[in-house]
Formats: C-alpha cells, sequence, structure tokens
C-alpha cells in the first residue's frame, strides 16, 4: 500500500520548524486525556464539552456508516442542551425536501433522502422529531453548492418542477423549466430573467406563495447562480472552484446561524472543518473562517472525525487501515492499538498539541503538525463501514 507523507516525515525530522512528538510522550497524554466509550454510551464528558459552545463542526470520513450512526446519538443527546439544528454538506437546492421530511409534511410523502445522502442519518432524526413538540424539533439544513456530483442543471430544474407543483401558478418558473438550460452561458441568463421576475413581482408572489416558498425559491436562485460557474470550471481550475465553493458554503451557513438563538452542529467533510488549513487546497475552509472571522457564530468547537479501519463495500468505495505503513509514532495507530474495540474521543488540550509536530495518517496521508491548530479534538472509530455510491 502507498501511503504520502507530506512535509519531511519520511526522514524523521522536524516539520515547519515543529519537533517531532516521540511515541512515549504522546502515549503517556493519549493514555491521560483520551475517553473511550461505545455509540449507546456517550461519555457526559464530551457532551459537556461540546455543549459550552454555539456551534460545534463535526468534520467526517465521507460515506461511513458507522459515522452517521455516532452523528444521530449524538444529535439527540445535545438536543437536552439547547441544540436544534443540523447543517450538512448536501446541495442546497434540496433543502425544501429535507426540510419537507424533517418535518414529516405531506408535500412529498414518497420522498425519502437516498443513503449516500445522509438518508439514515435524517431518518433518525426525523424519527426522534415524532417525539417532540413542533417547537422543540431539529432543523436540517443543506449548504453546498449545486456540483454535477450532485446532479447539477439537471437536478436543480426537476427540483424547481417539483417544487412549483406545490405553488399553483409557477409564475416566473415557468419560462425557467421551459427554457434553454444546456450550456452555462444559456443557464446564466434563464436564472437572471427568472430573479428579475421574482424581484418585480415579489409582493405578488408572497401573497400567492406565502413568504416561506418565496424565499425558498429566491435563495434556490441564488446558490445556482453561483453553481453555474463553479460546475463550469470545476475540471480546468479545481483549485479555483474549491474557494468559490467554499466561499458560498460561508454565506448559506451564516445565513443559517444569523439570528438563531439555539445550538447548531454543522456536518460537513474534514477538509471543510478544518481551522486552519493542513489538508487539502491552500484556501481559507468554512471552519476556517467560521472560527476565526464570522460574527454569526459566538464560539464554534471543532472535532475531526476519523477511522482507524474502514472496511469496502463495493467496488466503487475503498477499504483503508491506519496501522498500514503508519510509524509507530503515529497518533491514530496509538490510540487504535490502545482501544481497538472503542470509539475514542480525544480533546487536544495538552500545549504539546499547540507546539509539537505529530505525525496523523488520514487515509494514507501522513501530515505532520500541531493538531490544535486545526482541530480541537479529534474523535476516532474503531471500524467503519463505507456505505456504496450508486
Amino acid at each position: 500500500m502507498t501511503v504520502f507523507v507530506t512535509c519531511a516525515a519520511a526522514a524523521g525530522i522536524a516539520c515547519s520548524g515543529l519537533t517531532r512528538v516521540s511515541r512515549t510522550e504522546l502515549a503517556q497524554v493519549v493514555e491521560r486525556d483520551a475517553v473511550a466509550f461505545s455509540v449507546d454510551d456517550l461519555p457526559s464528558g464530551m457532551l459537556d464539552r461540546l455543549s459550552e459552545h454555539r456551534v460545534v463542526i463535526i468534520g467526517e470520513t465521507h460515506l461511513i456508516v458507522e459515522h452517521r450512526e455516532f452523528m444521530a446519538e449524538l444529535l439527540e443527546r445535545l438536543h437536552a442542551q439547547g441544540f436544534r439544528q443540523l447543517l450538512l454538506e448536501l446541495p442546497q437546492m434540496a433543502d425544501w425536501l429535507l426540510t419537507d421530511f424533517i418535518a414529516d409534511s405531506p408535500l412529498e410523502p414518497d420522498f425519502v433522502p437516498p443513503t449516500w445522502a445522509f438518508g439514515d442519518l435524517c431518518t433518525a432524526i426525523r424519527d426522534f422529531n415524532r417525539t417532540l413538540p413542533e417547537q422543540d424539533r431539529i432543523d436540517v439544513h443543506a449548504i453546498d453548492v449545486n456540483l454535477d456530483e450532485y446532479g447539477g442543471a439537471s437536478d436543480f430544474l426537476t427540483l424547481i418542477e417539483s417544487l412549483s407543483a406545490h405553488l399553483g401558478d409557477p409564475g416566473p418558473l415557468t419560462g425557467l423549466m421551459q427554457g434553454d438550460y444546456s450550456t452555462p452561458l444559456e443557464q446564466v441568463h434563464a436564472l437572471e430573467t427568472a430573479q428579475a421576475a421574482l424581484a418585480a413581482r415579489r409582493s405578488e408572489l408572497v401573497a400567492a406563495w406565502g413568504p416561506y416558498f418565496y424565499d425558498t425559491v429566491e435563495e434556490m436562485m441564488e446558490v445556482e447562480l453561483e453553481s453555474v460557474p463553479i460546475r463550469a470550471r470545476r475540471d480546468a481550475d479545481y483549485d479555483g472552484s474549491v474557494r468559490m465553493r467554499e466561499d458560498v458554503m460561508k454565506w448559506l451557513t451564516d445565513r443559517r446561524l444569523n439570528g438563531y438563538s439555539h445550538g447548531t452542529v454543522i456536518n460537513v467533510g474534514g477538509n471543510h472543518a478544518q481551522k486552519e488549513r493542513l489538508k487539502g487546497t491552500k484556501q481559507e475552509w468554512l471552519g476556517d473562517y467560521l472560527v476565526h472571522r464570522s460574527t454569526a457564530v459566538g464560539s464554534a468547537f471543532v472535532v475531526s472525525v476519523v477511522a482507524a479501519r474502514i472496511v469496502a463495500t463495493s467496488a466503487s468505495s475503498s477499504g483503508y487501515d491506519v496501522r498500514d505503513a503508519s510509524p509507530e509514532n503515529e497518533l491514530f495507530r496509538l490510540m487504535y492499538e490502545l482501544w481497538p474495540d472503542q470509539i475514542v474521543f480525544l480533546p487536544l488540550d495538552d500545549p504539546m498539541f499547540e507546539s509539537r509536530g505529530v505525525a496523523m495518517n488520514f487515509e494514507d496521508i501522513i501530515h505532520v503538525a500541531a493538531p490544535k491548530r486545526t482541530y480541537d479534538a479529534f474523535l476516532q472509530l474503531p471500524l467503519a463501514y463505507r456505505i456504496p455510491i450508486p
């Protein structure tokens, strides 16, 4: 198995001016500070630590069954601490469908989010909401752009058509649905034309559709208009498209947080969650922005969820074992060897994690860095199964 190593980790020397941590030093801190548990018995100390903050950012390894199970239990437990909102890395065009599903509304009674799109987690939240008064239920929102991986322009039009069926007279949406939407230039023209018509007929449409549906359509147009150039440049300028995507995720997240008095959990990929640039393109990620610049957050705590072992469940998914080619002083290997059958929560409170170089194997890419600068805690799953990609 090939393992890629950042900095000079392969030579065992300091990276970015950081002194490397030995296995002995690391083991002492991990054994002292880590908490091992099972998913049906979340530790009160971890919950208390998270609930001190208005926003908890969870960085995931995508498509992990056990991650969804943990998140369902975590949200139910944090609900008692005043958390009422979950934001997911899903295309915004599906936000109204998620809202409808979570609220048990009859608009689309046959819709069930697919498993890859957090269908299992959303179903658990819907079922939990059924036990609660309406004012105490958990809201779920999508905060990503409409990428081709999510269906792109085709799925956007399909969802506009589905929504328009619940509006009576679809008004300006008719031209959008019937016009040419085949190229980025035509998409921008169609969206700008529809936006202008929406604005010109605002009072009339708010009266006919209601404020919620008007605002929903307006936001769908805004996000899709931002999504068009992101999709168009994704192959030729991936880093540029990622920066544009992240900017949209930032303002959508701020929009969900502004004026919201309850706690919020944000579940995104581990790259999006980082509060300092360790992995991926050189840019300001969502976690970085929320921790350091957003005025809507209050205080935030960032947890990176990793898996020690991942089992591939289809030809399209990949397996992984943290023990393969990890040095003996690699953090996640050490955590797994200490607790091979339990979930482990490790707060990165020790000063060593702020100033020393720690080797961390993120699915066969070993980074040597001071992890506290990027995350506030790690949570490691001992064994995970990857959800097949359709």
